[in-house]
């Protein structure tokens, strides 16, 4: 208002003439420039503006996308006051763990056994994705059953009672899943193109004496397999043992991962719509689009690993007429834990810094001598 009253209350060439008419115009002088700022500021915040409300649009165009793109996806919620989930486990909500099953059921529904169970351990900081199979075949507490195969709990309670025991065997904190029947995975392999593997004759000889539909594999190697025939491939287990199946199992969906890498996110969309119809899972779209986003990470990497193994003492017994494998629970819980959350290999599950640094000489002095020798 000063500087609104300074210029229109005296006359311009009464200011050419006196030292106190100068002092007026270099005041109006400041006016103007200050009017002009505040004019820059009020333009600036108001583009500021604008331009967050664009992108709030576009950021909400593009969940509404996805929101619809996933809404293919076979829905289910848990209870999870009935999952016995272990308290205080992750670290500033960092590690996400969830349970993925295979079922084995041809009737294109979410019902029986599950033939494969392992744990998927998403570390959103760094970006490293752990996941750890769990041989169906483990003796274990299934609540209210008693003593069984661990496979059993999904065919008694489906996903909850499965994932219940999961927790309370292993003192994990898993309130979500994911689950795909094998003949929805073999649709999920060929869409993907097909894998790449290393096939016994042996193997193949399997892959054909119990694929389902498709063509025969009729070489052994490194060979190309189709859905159909990756998924006898991961089914194999009557040459050797179930942990060489689960062993089959994670080359499967390493290939897989591998794969997935490699996708352009213009391509997204179109796999999701393939793929959400095959999938039955507890994640909500929120939950679904953090784990996305890890995928983004530049360090996304894939760590392995399986119970029973190597590092633990395990026997194959028969009890009640049924073969199990058996081992110590709290043990294999224990080593879990040092493995999703302390970064510890299972090769090195209670070992020294010391022994540690041996092994990891040993290892570097046999790399040496290997490249000498050649």
């Amino acid at each position: 208002m000063l500087c609104y009253a300074l210029g229109h209350q005296w006359n311009r060439k009464d200011a050419l003439f006196g030292g106190q008419n100068i002092k007026i115009l270099q005041t109006e002088a400041a006016c103007l420039s200050r009017r002009r700022k505040n004019r820059l500021r009020r333009l600036f915040f108001k583009t500021l503006f604008i331009t967050m409300a664009i992108l709030i649009a576009l950021m909400l165009a593009a969940y509404g996308v996805f929101a619809y793109l996933l809404g293919g996806l076979n829905r289910t919620t848990l209870d999870e006051s009935k999952l016995s989930v272990t308290a205080g486990l992750s670290q500033n909500g960092k590690i996400t763990n969830i349970a993925l099953f295979g079922l084995d059921s041809r009737n294109h529904d979410y019902e029986g056994r599950s033939d494969a169970i392992m744990v998927a351990s998403v570390n959103g900081k760094t970006g490293k994705i752990k996941l750890v199979s769990i041989a169906r075949d483990t003796y274990v507490n299934v609540p209210g059953y008693g003593e069984t195969k661990i496979n059993h709990a999904y065919a008694y309670g489906g996903a909850e009672l499965a994932i219940q025991t999961i927790n309370e065997n292993f003192n994990l904190d898993i309130t979500d899943y994911a689950a795909v029947n094998f003949d929805s995975l073999a649709d999920v392999i060929d869409a993907m193109g097909g894998i790449d593997l290393e096939v016994t004759e042996e193997e193949r000889y399997q892959i054909n004496a119990y694929l389902l539909e498709g063509e025969p594999l009729r070489e052994s190697g490194m060979v190309h397999l189709n859905g159909p025939q990756a998924v006898s491939y991961a089914r194999i287990r009557k040459i050797d043992s179930d942990t060489m199946r689960t062993e089959r199992q994670r080359k499967v969906l390493e290939c897989l991962f591998e794969k997935a890498k490699d996708i352009s996110p213009l391509e997204y969309p179109s796999y999701i719509r393939k793929f959400a119809p095959m999938i039955e899972t507890s994640l909500t779209n929120e939950e679904i689009l953090e784990l996305v986003s890890v995928g983004a990470n530049p360090n996304l990497t894939l760590e392995q690993g399986a119970f029973p193994n190597d590092y633990i003492q395990s026997t194959g017994q028969t009890i009640g007429g049924v073969w199990y494998y058996v081992y110590d629970i709290d043990q294999a819980a224990d080593m879990l834990h040092e493995f999703i959350y302390n970064d510890v290999p299972f090769e090195y599950y209670g070992l020294t810094e010391e022994e540690i640094a041996a092994l990891e000489s040993g290892s570097t002095s046999e790399g040496t001598e290997g490249e000498n020798v050649e």
